[in-house]
Parts: C-alpha cells; sequence; structure tokens
C-alpha cells in the first residue's frame, strides 16, 4: 500500500543515547526538507511523546533495543512505521532493508510502500527480533561492559565465558496436547531470523508466516560450543543432530530454575515463559 505524499504530519523519534546518529538524523531532516517541503516533521528525543495521535506516520532512529522500547511503548500503534538503523546490531532493520545505502532507504522511506510484519510476545513484552532463554541472557549481562564495542565482535567477546561455565537446563512445554520435559542447554524462540549483531540463528524464519520459530539445543560438550559459533553466525546449523527446529503459534515454556532471558536485547528474569504470535501486528514502511 503507498500513502499520499502531498502532505505528512510525522513523529520522529530519536534515540538520545546514541550520540553516533545525531549527523544522520540531521542529514534526514535536511534532505526531507529538501524533497518533502509540505511534510511536516515533530523530533523527539526525551520525553518520548504519550501517544501518537494526529500523526500520519512515525519514524524510529535507534537499534534493536531501541525498536523494541518503542513497540512496548506504543503496542497499538497502527499507523505506519518508519525504521532508521542506528544501534549496533541493527538485526530487524535488516531483515527489513537488507544491506542498503542511507540514501536508497530514505528512498524507500519516502515513498511510503507498506506491509505487515509479525511480532512476538513473552509474558509482558513484544519482541520483533527474539528470545533467548538462559546463555542469551547472561551474554547480555556480559555485554554491557563491552557494548561500545557493539555488532558481532562484542557478541563473541561477551559470549565466549558464557560458553564455558553455562550450565544446561531442564525445560518442560506442551506439543500436540502433550507436555514434553528436555534438558538443554539453549531455547529460543525468534520471530525474525538474526540477532547478536549478525548471528543468523533462524536463517530460515519469515516475519510474515503468522508463526514464531524455535530451536532447542541439547547439552554440549564445552570444545563443541566454541567449535559451532561461527557457523551459527553463518546460519549453517540448522542441519546438525543436536538442534531442533519447529514453528508455533504459541507455548509456555517452564524452566527448573530462574533464568535471564533476552529479549530483544532487553532482560527477562523468570522460570516460566509464555510466547504467543501476534500476526501482522505493525505496519511498516518498506521497499516496493
Amino acid at each position: 500500500m503507498k500513502t499520499n505524499i502531498d502532505f505528512k504530519k510525522i513523529c520522529f523519534l530519536v534515540n538520545p543515547h546514541k550520540s553516533n546518529i545525531k549527523a544522520y538524523r540531521d542529514w534526514v531532516l535536511a534532505e526531507v526538507a529538501e524533497k518533502r517541503p509540505s511534510w511536516s516533521i515533530q523530533l523527539f528525543d526525551l520525553p518520548w511523546p504519550a501517544d501518537l495521535q494526529n500523526f500520519d506516520e512515525v519514524w524510529v532512529m535507534g537499534g534493536d533495543g531501541t525498536f523494541n522500547y518503542f513497540v512496548n511503548k506504543y503496542p497499538d500503534c497502527s499507523i505506519p512505521i518508519g525504521l532508521f538503523q542506528g544501534g549496533t546490531g541493527n538485526d530487524f532493520h535488516w531483515k527489513v532493508f537488507g544491506k542498503i545505502s542511507k540514501t536508497e532507504h530514505l528512498g524507500h522511506i519516502l515513498n511510503g510502500h507498506t506491509a505487515s510484519y509479525d511480532a512476538g510476545q513473552v509474558n509482558d513484552m513484544i519482541f520483533l527480533n527474539g528470545v533467548g532463554i538462559g546463555i542469551e541472557g547472561d551474554v547480555l549481562k556480559s555485554m554491557q561492559a563491552i557494548r561500545f564495542i557493539g555488532g558481532a565482535l562484542g557478541y563473541y567477546l561477551a559470549a565466549i565465558p558464557q560458553l564455558l561455565k553455562f550450565k544446561s537446563y531442564e525445560i518442560s512445554f506442551d506439543r500436540g496436547g502433550k507436555t514434553i520435559v528436555k534438558k538443554v542447554f539453549l531455547c529460543m524462540i525468534f520471530n525474525s531470523s538474526r540477532a547478536g549483531g549478525g548471528f543468523h540463528f533462524f536463517p530460515m524464519a519469515s516475519i510474515q508466516d503468522g508463526a514464531l520459530n524455535m530451536m532447542l539445543c541439547n547439552p554440549i560438550a564445552v570444545i563443541k560450543r566454541l567449535f559451532y559459533m561461527p557457523l551459527i553466525q553463518k546460519g549453517k546449523h540448522v542441519n546438525y543432530s543436536f538442534l531442533e527446529f519447529s514453528t508455533i503459534q504459541a507455548t509456555r515454556i517452564h524452566c527448573n530454575r530462574v533464568l535471564i532471558a533476552q529479549v530483544d536485547g532487553e532482560v527477562l528474569e523468570s522460570d516460566t515463559f509464555d510466547f504467543k504470535i501476534l500476526p501482522a501486528k505493525f505496519n511498516y514502511i518498506v521497499p516496493n
């Protein structure tokens, strides 16, 4: 669907903690002023507005954490959303736009073509990329100290110590009316394909299929954890026998101990995680 370009009132939300994107923000504003002079842009860093009433579109500049904050602050947003990358990972932006120049990206935003994409929910949190229970949460905590590095390198530096010491755990969940009890090293449920600044955990994932993707990893030796990490980054792990993939619409996962989960780069701590798909939840401005 393509929206009217004659006049738009746009809410532009920017993560103020990302000082490196100020020049990008200013470039966007200057380009829009030149190419769409009749458009009105209201800029916000903090605080963001209480609601998005009276706006035709909302643009969000930041990384996956910023996008996660946005969808949880405005869970009922129905106007088109324009995503501008400005984080260390930018995994959901990559899923929507691929590898693209800023000029080409802005052209798509100005063109206004839209599509609806799924989201997921775990407990009370909405997510766009996915959720990793256990080691992923521990990696996230470790990354706080090296967040300035970001991307895959930062993820590696945080993940390797956790790979060496993390202990497997037991989960129970429902499958086809039966309760499955299983010991795992890793449990991940994703809406999109990747996280951690380029780790392709679910290369087969679609954000328009009305389903979540689940991966269970059997307990494996420490040396194998280190060996398989680069293969997982490239998405070359989907046929290994110690990994189990499935698609779900909803499930409840109970763990035998309290664990930390990472939810699009945010922390959720619990022993029970309720998941469900939110089909076609948000409307995004996308390439034609």
